[in-house]
Formats: structure tokens, C-alpha cells, sequence
């Protein structure tokens, strides 16, 4: 299992307090899950899934959650753009 670094932009980082966390995972997928048990707390977390976010692994946009990982990557997640 990979060690990541993933860090929280927008909505993800104001709703969950929090701006980056590291945390294991195999697949871009298995991200989300080690998010709900690391901030389970924290309501968007809970309910937090690939398709809500605007994702980047090292820099380049991601649309693969079956995206493997390696130790050491960063993953971003931007809330989606919105406005009215």
C-alpha cells in the first residue's frame, strides 16, 4: 500500500478543517475511503466520492479512479467550480 499525501482546496478543505493529510492507499479510489475513516468526523468527508471532487495526481488532472499509486504521490481535491 502506497503513502500519500492528499491535500484538500474549496469546499473540502473549509467543511473538514483541514488542509492536508497523508494517508495509504493502493488505488485512487481507495483514497476516498481512508478519508472517510481519517475525518469521519467531519460531515463532507463522510459522504466525500471520486465523482464529487476535481481530482490531480502529482499535478496532472486525473478522471481514473482505478489510477494506481506510488509512495510518495500527492493528491489534490478541488470542490467543483460553481456559481449562479
Amino acid at each position: 500500500m502506497a503513502q500519500v499525501k492528499v491535500k484538500l482546496f474549496g469546499v473540502f478543505r473549509v467543511d473538514t478543517r483541514t488542509a492536508e493529510v497523508e494517508v495509504g492507499a493502493e488505488k485512487l479510489k481507495d483514497v476516498f475511503d481512508a478519508l472517510h475513516e481519517k475525518l469521519g468526523g467531519a460531515q463532507l468527508a463522510s459522504g466525500l466520492q471520486f465523482k464529487d471532487a476535481v481530482v490531480y495526481v502529482n499535478g496532472e488532472s486525473c478522471r481514473k479512479k482505478s489510477q494506481k499509486l506510488s509512495d510518495g504521490d500527492e493528491i489534490w481535491l478541488l470542490s467543483p467550480a460553481s456559481g449562479g
